[in-house]
């Protein structure tokens, strides 16, 4: 469950901060349409809120609850197993590999596939550990009806270094709720870390490991949380909480050492933890408050959200800035997908930087669709085709 030892890359020379990038946010526009190309997903699985990662040659997908389904598709309603990974494939030259829809209805339609060894037909432990004291391994449930969840809220940050195994790092609030209750406000964060598996099999997923289960203590401002990338060697890690944005960078080789953190306070880089009531640590106009994905993006050379509002739905809202701290431009809905007969249509809209194709000005979406089932509802996972200008 914890790691062992240093990981690969810790001797790396840290580089020097990359400088601050200048220039006016990218105004996007779309070309044509955005177009839901078909499901992304595993049939034997019904997940909840899904974003990935390019992880070597494939995409490595973290989920948060999924449950199992039977040979006819259907959801069953236990176990709920609160983290799940998954494989997916990429064509050659990039771009998800895809399966043609050919007269049939994309929403209902898987077109790209997911697969992976999850141990889950022994439900032996959810993908990332769960370690709270008096809870199961699987779901995070307490005997008096309340759930520590472990829910991922945004994709693995990969680091790669030169001749080491690929490593992500995830940072998960250890969050306690009773039905839609919640019951810590600001709770600690668990840091793992993600290592490339030595196996040959192509099931075999990465397995991630706990470097510190209170890795932002109680009261800290949970960085990485919301959302982080990689930028000339410095991972910058986002957190949002009580309608602030606020932002951290580290170099990549050293995510795991606390006192190398740096801490974006009044428009400058300090070395100094804020709380969380420390002026000046808003990234003004950088999400539109949901779910979603930071990352750079090659084709307009600037850094790009995309994600949701806090309201429910499919709607997806786009924010750029030409460097991680800013300034960005407010957020505009771009889009909005069809959501489903469930008790919450739509929601947990997520990009895909990783499949990206190199010369394509295509970003790929994705979102969390429901819909009605005999017993639970049936989670999909919509994979949006969006092109711009």
């Amino acid at each position: 469950m914890y790691v062992a030892g240093p990981p690969p890359g810790h001797d790396v020379a840290r580089p020097p901060p990359p400088q601050t990038r200048t220039g006016e946010p990218v105004i996007p526009k779309l070309k044509g349409t955005p177009q839901v190309v078909g499901l992304a997903g595993d049939s034997g699985l019904n997940r909840d809120s899904g974003g990935s990662c390019r992880f070597g040659d494939r995409i490595l997908w973290t989920y948060r609850d999924t449950q199992l389904c039977a040979p006819d598709g259907s959801p069953q309603e236990l176990p709920i197993i609160t983290s799940t990974g998954s494989w997916s494939d990429l064509e050659p030259g990039g771009g998800p590999k895809l399966e043609g829809v050919g007269n049939r209805d994309p929403l209902k339609t898987t077109v790209h596939h997911q697969y992976g060894d999850n141990h889950i037909n022994n439900c032996e432990s959810a993908y990332f550990p769960i370690h709270t004291h008096g809870t199961g391994r699987v779901a995070g449930n307490r005997e008096d009806g309340s759930r520590h969840p472990f829910w991922p809220d945004s994709p693995p940050l990969v680091v790669s270094h030169p001749n080491t195994p690929i490593v992500a790092y995830t940072w998960i609030k250890i969050e306690h709720i009773k039905g839609l209750e919640d019951l810590a406000k600001s709770p600690p964060t668990t840091l793992y870390r993600t290592t490339q598996s030595s196996s040959s099999d192509r099931n075999a997923l990465p397995e991630p490991k706990i470097v510190d289960p209170n890795f932002w203590k109680e009261g800290e401002i949970p960085y990485g949380v919301y959302g982080n990338l990689l930028w000339e060697g410095y991972a910058f890690l986002y957190a949002h909480f009580d309608d602030t944005t606020a932002l951290a960078r580290v170099p990549a080789s050293a995510i795991e050492d606390r006192s190398a953190y740096e801490y974006f306070v009044n428009g400058a880089w300090t070395s100094a933890l804020p709380s969380r009531d420390t002026p000046g640590l808003n990234i003004e106009n950088s999400n539109a408050g949901g779910q979603g994905t930071y990352f750079f993006h090659p084709p307009w050379d600037c850094f790009v959200w995309i994600g949701g509002s806090i309201f429910p739905g499919a709607a997806m809202f786009i924010c750029t800035a030409p460097d991680p701290t800013g300034p960005w431009k407010n957020h505009d809905k771009f889009w909005e997908g069809p959501g489903g007969n469930g008790g919450l249509p739509a929601y947990s809209v997520q990009a895909h930087p990783g499949m990206a194709r190199e010369g394509e000005n295509v970003v790929w979406v994705t979102y969390t669709k429901t819909d009605k089932a005999e017993q639970t509802d049936a989670y999909s996972t919509p994979l949006v085709r969006v092109e711009f200008e």
